[in-house]
């Protein structure tokens, strides 16, 4: 299968799109921001034609990063622009600036992964674009796991496709930079593509709707669909599946203890709202995707803003299955559907009062005007993303009982919520200095095999750390 279309900027001026469309157009790839990190001049004229006559999009961003905090700004941009808009095709980082090359190989890969972590995590499809001579000499094997957009034209270049320079790597292949289209003044980049990413999205699309009908429908059942016996926190330990037996006002619920279970920390007989919203996401997608949406400070509403902020899906606009947060980080609750003039929510100890409750003791379903003032802002979920482990991340139990003393081997290490770089730091105690002593407790392996450690903290904290930075002493 091989899909032939354009990647285009501000440089082709304003585009006829109903003339390339006539003339047969598999996909546009548009430039979204360019040098200064400024919107593309023409993106959203470009954006908007490709819409109108039904050609699929995608956008890619050159980058002029050189730190971390460079390209996530970058990648902010991106998903801000993009405001949560619909595209087929991935968002493409684009590799190319020399002196990006200067930092090597190993620093373009952190850079490119916390590139990809803002833009996946905004619900969009990552990629990496780049020529031959890149890919071959600078980008890592780490890298090479993601989808390659590649860059081969030959000196003669005369806008058609020659086959004896076809890469033999990489989903893509811009084959000229000086093609001629129907509808565009001057030459243009020309591309053939081996994936149809527009299928991809019809089976993201189905699998979402199911996702998010399956978080509503947790969240209704314990809010009893707004009747008389919503789920009630208890005053003890006891009956905590019941829905009304042992109601108190201690703060105690088997969300708290799942999440407990799950070696997280739970923080039974406190305030629960944000806990309530991990646990329904965990019944989702699993323990790592939860992590990831709402970071290791998950029972802290204050917490979920700012990794929502860092990571680029905090939003001021409501959307379905979305996470709201209320009064500058005091309550939170998840949106159950939206109109012009209402956004309808789940919460956890809250009550059928009228506004913010804010430690109310039970799961309600809620509504706001949209123009409430003590709404602070939206964290967006992507519900087309399922975690293939969900059954069995929440399934382990890992001991708590210390077994050895470890000594830290390396100038800092990172704590995290679950075994894996890609999951969050705990807000506790998110690093560890060298020569720093722990308790291991217990051994797991991460996603790609490695080897980590379940440990305590100053005989209270627990997290996980990568074993090969702890020396046993």
């Amino acid at each position: 299968m091989e899909i032939k279309g354009i990647d285009v900027s501000a440089w082709q001026g304003k585009i006829d799109w109903k003339t390339a469309a006539d003339y047969g157009m598999g996909f546009a790839i548009l430039r979204i921001t360019e040098a200064g990190n400024v919107v593309d001049s023409q993106f959203e004229n470009n954006l908007a034609g490709c819409n109108k006559y039904n050609i699929p999009v995608g956008v890619y961003k050159y980058s002029y990063a050189m730190t971390i905090a460079e390209i996530q700004r970058e990648a902010r941009k991106v998903v801000n622009t993009l405001n949560g808009r619909r595209i087929q095709f991935p968002v493409f980082l684009d590799l190319e600036y020399n002196n990006q090359r200067s930092l090597g190989s190993e620093s373009i890969h952190k850079m490119a992964d916390a590139f990809r972590e803002i833009v996946e995590a905004a619900g969009y499809k990552f990629a990496i674009y780049c020529n031959v001579d890149w890919y071959e000499n600078v980008i890592c094997s780490h890298l090479k796991k993601y989808d390659f957009w590649i860059a081969r034209y030959p000196a003669n270049d005369d806008g058609w496709l020659q086959e004896r320079l076809r890469p033999d790597f990489g989903v893509g292949w811009q084959y000229s930079s000086k093609a001629k289209i129907p509808g565009i003044s001057g030459t243009v980049d020309r591309n053939v593509f081996y994936k149809d990413y527009s299928e991809e999205i019809e089976k993201k699309e189905e699998t979402t709707v199911n996702k998010l009908q399956e978080h509503t429908k947790l969240g209704d059942y314990y809010a009893n669909n707004g009747g008389t016996k919503p789920y009630l926190e208890k005053k003890s330990n006891a009956y905590l599946d019941d829905f009304t037996k042992n109601a108190g006002d201690k703060n105690y619920t088997k969300f708290a203890r799942d999440v407990n279970n799950w070696n997280q920390p739970g923080c039974q007989g406190q305030p629960w709202c944000a806990v309530y919203q991990f646990w329904k996401l965990v019944k989702v997608f699993g323990l790592t995707k939860a992590l990831q949406i709402m970071g290791g400070g998950f029972y802290n509403c204050q917490s979920v803003t700012r990794h929502a902020k860092q990571k680029g899906t905090w939003h001021s606009t409501p959307k379905k299955g979305a996470l709201i947060i209320f009064r500058n980080g005091s309550h939170i609750g998840s949106v159950n559907s939206y109109d012009a003039t209402y956004v309808y929510t789940n919460e956890g100890n809250t009550s059928s009062a009228p506004g913010v409750v804010a430690n109310g003791g039970a799961c309600r379903n809620k509504k706001y005007k949209l123009t409430d003032s003590a709404i602070d802002g939206y964290v967006w979920i992507d519900y087309g993303t399922t975690e293939d482990q969900k059954s069995t991340e929440t399934a382990v139990q890992l001991s708590k009982v210390p077994k050895w003393v470890g000594m830290v081997n390396t100038a800092e290490l990172n704590v995290r919520s679950w075994p894996g770089k890609e999951n969050p730091t705990i807000k506790k105690y998110p690093y560890l200095a060298q020569h720093n002593l722990i308790d291991v407790c217990d051994t797991i392996k991460a996603a790609d095999g490695s080897t980590w450690y379940y440990v305590r903290i100053v005989n209270k904290y627990y997290g996980f750390v990568a074993a090969r930075y702890i020396t046993r002493v």
